[in-house]
This record gives structure tokens, C-alpha cells and sequence, in this order.
């Protein structure tokens, strides 16, 4: 359950002990016999309770008039100037509002004649006049006769001085005190904040009224300051009568407090998961510290209440409630954390334990990262991300023995370990901007290779990938170290394939022309071209998770070459000679020909780009075969029709259009496998009744086909080609 952080209300709800405040303040002001008007504040900042104060006091007041007189029952205005706008406004609805309540007490003595004389009073402030049915019946009898029912304060032969001298003589008289609650002072611009004070101390001073001012001091006296250029300081000590300072919470009782509201969102909690000791070594360590108000702590569990119950089967409990703290509290920190994983989680492997650079680094990162802390001293702030990422102490505690495993992080699905981190930030707006500090720290890991593979890979998950190609292509490649290269060249290589393809357009270009960009940056950059052509080498024979890569990265090589033949430009400006592009064309034709020894080939979304590689680079009777094959079962026939016949299926799903031009793609298909080969099983599959079970591409893979080879079918074909 929410809490609209609202304050409380009535004595039961008081858990910081100041009922017994309001009680004594109560009885003393309907015990004050002096009638001169009287000033009380009470000064706290935001937060501290001062509207929970004054709901204390109203209730002891409705109390104790409970036990007296109707005419002595004190009469209470609960005034909030927030809720009106505008100098001549707000003191209109102040004066309107006291005449209300005086007009509505019980047994209070000459009220008709008390409520038009303020009336009167207001109008000379707001140029507005007296209402006609608060004017007295004799007042009315004699408007009726003349020719307007209307009164202004200088229409009625008296002045302001004369009006206010009537009305606290008719005020002395009464048995009644006015107690007037003026709340949310703060929250008004400075010249309405000027205004509250004006009326207490000079329009509104009458006799038997009280005045108890919630105030923010330090708002109040930059608003005196402000308007009038006077000392705050001097001028609320001329107002206020009786200050009073409402003290700060202490930690016990916000501490108290914090653990009874979270008690519900931990009762949710299956007790198995629930590590008391480590939550009791959090908290008292790091987590208390940010909690110095109800305030903090209304906003603290909302946030939890709202998100924990939508990853408590992801998460450790101890650790969300711990990392959402962050969250709410430092904002900055938190986004910090989520966007520099490979700092505090296992990402990568212990390749660096005994790198001093390394560590000197990430423990620049880190530091830079603690100087953003404004909520909690940086040393505690330290503590909780240490206990929270225990790969911290080997930066902050080196001669310190500390024990942590990553199979027990994993099992307890802590937030150092890198395969549940990102479940702790699902709240978070993401930011896929990749810092510099970051690419640096990425980089560096590329004299590793199988460090620097994992790490873009994990991007990749994180849906950054492509963010890190366009900063990685726009680094200068004379900036990487030279041992880096070849480690980078094999690693794009290697992962390529597993990256979103991205937009081509005009102004773009798409994954695999980003990543031949940056090849070509970093094989210029090895001058000797036997050392290069090696270099591409072993990263074809080393690529396991990508094979399009290099079939692209060839053409691509290809092209330029043919592009150039026109030109002046050496052969020496190019990466590779024509022999070398056909010694690399050949081993990348026995990678993709042990793809379909392994059943991967057909699995490939560049199935056809691949299949062209493999009859023009290599044995074409292997790569026919390959297919023949392949279309002898029903999945594999699907999925070389829907290769095959991939634009006229977006072009049906996406535009709803139909193409002349779709006829040609049979001339695609009869490079691999004759038409007339495939046509009868396309038949048995469109008229199998398990065929609208396949999902809609297949479905038109094969509807499309057999609409182009206007087969004859049991069932009819919708068409898809224009007639």
C-alpha cells in the first residue's frame, strides 16, 4: 500500500512523541487571559512534521471544547494560503474564511454585527464589497430603499481604524478565542509569504486571537529579505511571540519508524531468502544513514512497494532494498552503477588480478564515481558499495582477507553477479551512452582477447552493441596499442553475427559496413601486408560464433578493389592483393561448408548471402547437395523458401503491396535447386492441415512460391501476385 506521504492526524498515529507537546501548547493557550493578539511559530524545515504538529494541537483543542461552554468554545480556522493565489486573493479568502468560522461558532455573542464589520475591514484591502447577505437586517432594509445593495469600506462613513476599533471591542466581549492554524507558509512566493505576516501582525492583530504559524525559517527570512530588504532574523523576532523549535528527528525514532513501515514489504518475502544477518550488517553499516525524515522514508518504501513485487523472483531482497536506497536517494550514483557493470560485477574473468595498471584505473573509475555522493559521507557510501560488490575491497581493502565466490553470488542471485545485475536496474530510464572512462576500460581489455569478447558480447545483451561500434569507429585507430589489434580484428569478427544488423539508408550505414570500417582503420594500421593478410587468417580459421562476417567483410574488400581499378590509387593503399582475398575466400567457404557438416548453415538468418559464398567461392556440387538435402524435410524447405523469398515476404507483411518483380526471385531460387524439384512438396505442405499452424512468414514463404509457379492445388492459393 502507497503512503501520499500525508501527515498524521490524531494522537494514536504520534510515534515521536509529541502529543504530549501539542497537549501542554493546547491547554496554555486557551489558558492565556491576555486578549492582545498572539503570535506563536513553529519553526522546523521540510519535513520535520509541522502539519503533523498542528493536527496534534487542533485535536487537543476539539478535546478540551469538548468539556466547556458554547460560549467559551474556542473557535478554530485551519488556514491553508496554498490553496488561494494573488495578494488581494489570499487576504480576501483569510478574512472570508475567519468570518465563516466566527459565523458558524455556537452561542458567539453579536457574530452578525462581527462578521459584516470584517467584511467591511477586507473590502478596504481588496476593493471588493461587503456581500449583502452578511450585512446587518437593518443595513439591508436600507439598501433595499436605495438604488444598490452594495457596501465598500469607503461607503460605510467609516475608517479603516474606526472599523478595526469596533471590531476588537466587540471581540473583547466574548468568552471565544479565535485559534488560527496558518500552514504551508513555505510553499508561497516570497511577496504572498510577506503578505501571511502583514495580516497576522497588523490587519488581522485582533483581541482573543491566536495565531500559530508553521514556518521554515530559513525560506521565510529569504522572502522578508527579499521583499522588504530587511534581517529576517529581527523582523520574525518582532512578529513571533512564542517561538518554538521543533527538534530534528532523532535516528532512533526515524529508525523505528523505517523498519515498521518496511515489515509488510518483508513479510512478502519467502523466509528462505531472507538473510537476516546480512540485512542487520547493511543496515546498521550504510543504509541508516540515509533516513533523516519520515519524509525519506515515505518516499523510500513507496518506491520499493511499487517495484520489488515485480522482481522479487530476480533478485536478491537484501540487495534490492539496498541498491533502491540509491535509487531514491542518490539517483546519480545509481545510474553510475548501472552503467558501469564491468566495474562492480564478475563480467569479466580474473584476467587482471595481479594487472596494477588495471586496478589503478578502476580505482580511478570508482573515486570519480564516489564523488558524486551528496546525500552520505563518501566513506559510508564506500562501505555499502563494498559490501554490495565485494569486488571493490580487492581496490579499497587490498591487505584485507575477504571471501567471495561467484557460484554463490550466482545461487543467491546477488547484484555483483553479472548474470543478475541488470534485473536490478529494470526501473532505471535507460542510458546506452557508453562513457569514456567506459570505452576506455573496454579497450583495455582487448589484450585479452577472450576478456574483450566476453565483454562486447555482454554490450551486446545489454542492447549497447551497436553504441560501441559507432564510438569504437570513431576512435582514432593509431590509439590502440599495437598488441591490441589483432585481438580486436578476431573479436569483431568472431561476435558480428550475433549484432542487430542496424538501419542502411543514405545517411547510415548498417552493422556490417560500421564494422568493416573499423577493420579497415585497424588493418591500415598494420603496415606489413603479410602480417596483415595473416592476421584476417587466423581470425577466419579462430571464428566460431560468426561466419557472415567474414563472407561480408571479403566482398566488401572485393568491392573497394573493383571500385579502385579506375583510379590512381597504388595497390599498396589496399588491405589485401587479389591472391590473398582468394586464398581467404577459400578457407572461409570450409568454415561455412563445416557450419552445414554441423546443422548451423540452414539455422543462419543470411542463409542465401551464405549459400552464394559457398557455389562461388567453393564446390558447387557441395553447395547444391547441401540444399537438395535440405529441402527434403518440411523445416528445411520452409526455411529455404523463406531465405529465398525474404523481401516479397516483408513486402507483404509490412506494405501489403504486391511486385511484378517477385517472378525474378525463382531465378534465385533455380541457382540453388530446380523449381520443379521443390514444387510438389510446397503442395503437400499448403494442403496439410497442420499448415496454419506455421507461424506467418511460413506461411507466405510458401504461399508466395507456389502463387509465383501458379501450381495447382486441392486448396486455393489467396494471391500475392498481381494478376
Amino acid at each position: 500500500m502507497f503512503d501520499a506521504d500525508r501527515p498524521i492526524q490524531k494522537n494514536e498515529q504520534d510515534r515521536l512523541g509529541r502529543s504530549g507537546f501539542a497537549k501542554y501548547l493546547a491547554r496554555s493557550i486557551l489558558d492565556h487571559k491576555n486578549p492582545e493578539s498572539l503570535v506563536i511559530g513553529l519553526y522546523g524545515g521540510f519535513g520535520t512534521g509541522k502539519t503533523s504538529l498542528i493536527n496534534l494541537i487542533a485535536e487537543e483543542l476539539q478535546l478540551a471544547g469538548n468539556n466547556m461552554l458554547d460560549e467559551e468554545k474556542p473557535v478554530v480556522l485551519n488556514f491553508s494560503p496554498w490553496s488561494y493565489s494573488g495578494q488581494d486573493s489570499l487576504i480576501y479568502h483569510f478574512f472570508r474564511r475567519l468570518s465563516s468560522a466566527i459565523r458558524h461558532a455556537p452561542q458567539f455573542k453579536n457574530s452578525e454585527k462581527i462578521v459584516f464589520l470584517l467584511e467591511l475591514y477586507v473590502s478596504f484591502f481588496t476593493n471588493r464589497p461587503t456581500p449583502q447577505l452578511l450585512q446587518p437586517k437593518k443595513q439591508l432594509l436600507k439598501q433595499f430603499l436605495s438604488e444598490t445593495s452594495n457596501q465598500y469600506g469607503w461607503e460605510s462613513g467609516r475608517d479603516l481604524t474606526h472599523v478595526k476599533a469596533e471590531l476588537n471591542e466587540l471581540l473583547r466581549q466574548q468568552k471565544h478565542k479565535i485559534i488560527i492554524f496558518i500552514d504551508n507558509i513555505a510553499r508561497l512566493h516570497d511577496e504572498e509569504i510577506a503578505q501571511i505576516f502583514q495580516i497576522t501582525k497588523s490587519m488581522g492583530d485582533y483581541l482573543n486571537t491566536v495565531y500559530v504559524l508553521a514556518i521554515d525559517k530559513q525560506r521565510v527570512m529569504h522572502a522578508i529579505a527579499n521583499v522588504y530588504h530587511l534581517n529576517g532574523t529581527d523582523y520574525l523576532e518582532k512578529i513571533v511571540q512564542l517561538p518554538f523549535e521543533i527538534p530534528a528527528f532523532s535516528k532512533q525514532d526515524v529508525e523505528s519508524i523505517l523498519l515498521d513501515r518496511l515489515t509488510p514489504v518483508v513479510n512478502a518475502v519467502p523466509e528462505d531468502m531472507w538473510d537476516n544477518k546480512y540485512w542487520n550488517d547493511i543496515y546498521y553499516l550504510a543504509l541508516k544513514y540515509f533516513f533523516n525524515d519520515c519524509r525519506d522514508i515515505t518516499h523510500y518504501v513507496n518506491t520499493l512497494s511499487f517495484s520489488f513485487p515485480r522482481v522479487k523472483e530476480l533478485v536478491n531482497p537484501v540487495d534490492f532494498f539496498a541498491i533502491t536506497v540509491l535509487h531514491v536517494f542518490s539517483p546519480e550514483i545509481f545510474l553510475k552503477i548501472k552503467e558501469n557493470k564491468d566495474l562492480f560485477t564478475d563480467l569479466v574473468s580474473h584476467v587482471f588480478e595481479d594487472d596494477k595498471n588495471k586496478m589503478l584505473e578502476d580505482s580511478l573509475r570508482c573515486d570519480n564515481i564516489l564523488n558524486f555522493s551528496t546525500t552520505v559521507p563518501e566513506d559510508v557510501l564506500k562501505k555499502l558499495l563494498m559490501i554490495l560488490f565485494p569486488k571493490l575491497r580487492a581496490l579499497y581493502e587490498k591487505n584485507v582477507p575477504f571471501y567471495h565466490s561467484e557460484e554463490l553470488s550466482r545461487r543467491n542471485r546477488r547484484i555483483c553477479s553479472a548474470d543478475f545485475f541488470d534485473a536490478y536496474f529494470q526501473f532505471a530510464i535507460p542510458s546506452r551512452d557508453i562513457s569514456a572512462a567506459e570505452m576506455n576500460a573496454i579497450l583495455s581489455l582487448a589484450s585479452h582477447k577472450k576478456a574483450f569478447a566476453e565483454t562486447i558480447l555482454c554490450l551486446n545483451k545489454d542492447e549497447r552493441a551497436l553504441y560501441f561500434l559507432e564510438k569504437l569507429d570513431s576512435i582514432s585507430s593509431h590509439k590502440i596499442p599495437e598488441n591490441n589489434r589483432k585481438n580486436i580484428i578476431e573479436a569483431l569478427l568472431d561476435c558480428a553475427d550475433l549484432f542487430p544488423e542496424g538501419m542502411e539508408s543514405p545517411l547510415r550505414v548498417n552493422t556490417p559496413m560500421r564494422i568493416h570500417r573499423i577493420l579497415h582503420q585497424l588493418f591500415r594500421q598494420i603496415s606489413n601486408p603479410e602480417e596483415r593478410f595473416i592476421t584476417f587468417r587466423e581470425a577466419i580459421k579462430n571464428s566460431a560464433l560468426s561466419v557472415y562476417s567474414l563472407v561480408h567483410e571479403i566482398n566488401a574488400q572485393y568491392d573497394e578493389k573493383l571500385a579502385a581499378e579506375d583510379t590512381l590509387i597504388p595497390a599498396e593503399q589496399h588491405d589485401f592483393t587479389l591472391n590473398q582475398l582468394e586464398t581467404l575466400q577459400k578457407l572461409v567457404c570450409q568454415k561455412i561448408s563445416y557450419w552445414a557438416t554441423m546443422d548451423r548453415l540452414a539455422e543462419h538468418p543470411k542463409l542465401m548471402e551464405l549459400l552464394r559464398a559457398f557455389k562461388a567461392w567453393g564446390d558447387n556440387n557441395e553447395c547444391e547437395n547441401f540444399v537438395g538435402h535440405l529441402v527434403q524435410e518440411d523445416k528445411g524447405l520452409i526455411v529455404f523458401l523463406c531465405a529465398a523469398l525474404k523481401e516479397p515476404i516483408i513486402q507483404t507483411m509490412t506494405k501489403l503491396t504486391k511486385n511484378t518483380l517477385w517472378s525474378e526471385y525463382l531465378s534465385i531460387i533455380e541457382e540453388f535447386i530446380s523449381v520443379n524439384i521443390i514444387a510438389p512438396h510446397a503442395k503437400m505442405i499448403f494442403e496439410d492441415p497442420d499448415f496454419e499452424k506455421l507461424r506467418e512468414e511460413e506461411q507466405l514463404a510458401i504461399l508466395i512460391f507456389l502463387d509465383l509457379i501458379h501450381a495447382d492445388t486441392t486448396k486455393t492459393i489467396p494471391q500475392t501476385t498481381p494478376e
